[in-house]
């Protein structure tokens, strides 16, 4: 029979417990990294969202900015639109090129127009059927600060047309700035519009 001595026993356990040490580290690197790995890309992940929400929230700014201006002013913002600064307050108060963020505002279009009924205009109190101070115009004058007292057989039928119309417009906003990693995310947005049945002709060019 052949017998082992302790020392050669004692060298193979020894070469054992390398083994599995090294499988052992060479498993812990490799769920290491994967954790490095993962948190790098969750981290790209919400910065790109961040980056992203302030370029939408830039679009959204400048493009309430223009539509709380007189739509008489709009002609610039037709095809490729005009550009315009957009500070989002991480620095400075003025809107300047190196604080800012460049935005985009174009494509107006109008999209949809029509006649506004006289139906639609005047309202009934009792007996009495009269007209807010701010549609006194559509009924050729009127009292601009007080009611005026409209007889509905006078100016016409419900169905005939005032002297008013509406106009909805759509224009759209894109953020593009190298500060913004270059997000270009569009905001579209429509607003509808009331002018004079004069101009009706002329909105929707």
């Amino acid at each position: 029979m052949t017998k082992f001595s302790s020392d050669s026993a004692r060298s193979a356990q020894s070469g054992a417990v390398l083994m599995v040490g090294m499988v052992m580290l060479l498993m812990i690197m490799l769920v290491a990294v994967g954790v490095i790995r993962l948190t790098t890309r969750h981290t790209q992940i919400v910065s790109n969202e961040q980056v992203r929400s302030e370029a939408v929230s830039a679009a959204n700014y400048a493009l309430d900015a223009v539509l709380n201006q007189p739509y008489t002013t709009w002609d610039p913002y037709k095809n490729t639109g005009a550009t315009t600064n957009v500070n989002l307050g991480t620095t400075k108060a003025a809107d300047s090129a190196d604080v800012s963020v460049n935005v985009t505002v174009k494509n107006l279009a109008c999209k949809r127009s029509r006649v506004i009924k006289n139906a639609e205009l005047y309202k009934k109190s009792g007996s009495v059927y009269y007209v807010a101070p701010v549609d006194s115009s559509c009924f050729g004058g009127g009292s601009p600060t007080g009611l005026t007292i409209v007889d509905p057989t006078a100016v016409g039928t419900a169905s005939d047309d005032s002297l008013c119309a509406t106009v909805l417009y759509e224009m759209q906003a894109q953020a593009s700035d190298p500060k913004l990693l270059n997000a270009t995310p569009i905001v579209q947005q429509g607003v509808e519009v009331r002018t004079d049945i004069t101009a009706l002709a002329d909105s929707c060019l």
